[in-house]
C-alpha cells in the first residue's frame, strides 16, 4: 500500500500513499502505531479494498495504481504527487 495514493484529502494530513492511512510508525523493533484516519473514512477503506481485491486477481502494482488513478482521483488529488 506504500505504493497506492489517496485521494481522500489526507495529504494535507502528511500521508504520502494509502499506507499511511493506516500506519502512522513502525520502530526499530518491528512495533507498528497505527494511524486512526481510516476508521472514519470510506475512500481509504475502499482503495485498500480495491488493491486487495485486483491483487488478488494477479494485477500488478503498476496496474492497481492505473485503476486507483482513474477510479479515485474525482475525489480529489493524489497524495503521492
Amino acid at each position: 500500500m506504500e505504493n497506492i495514493p489517496c485521494y481522500c484529502g489526507c495529504g494535507s494530513v502528511g500521508h504520502d500513499s494509502n499506507y499511511d492511512c493506516y500506519v502512522a510508525d513502525v520502530d526499530a523493533g518491528g512495533a507498528i502505531r497505527f494511524d486512526r484516519h481510516a476508521l472514519g473514512c470510506s475512500i481509504c477503506v475502499d482503495i485498500t479494498m480495491d488493491a486487495m481485491r485486483l491483487l488478488k486477481e494477479g494485477r500488478s502494482v503498476a496496474e492497481i495504481r492505473a485503476y486507483v488513478d482513474a477510479t479515485y482521483s474525482k475525489y480529489g488529488t493524489s497524495n503521492m504527487e
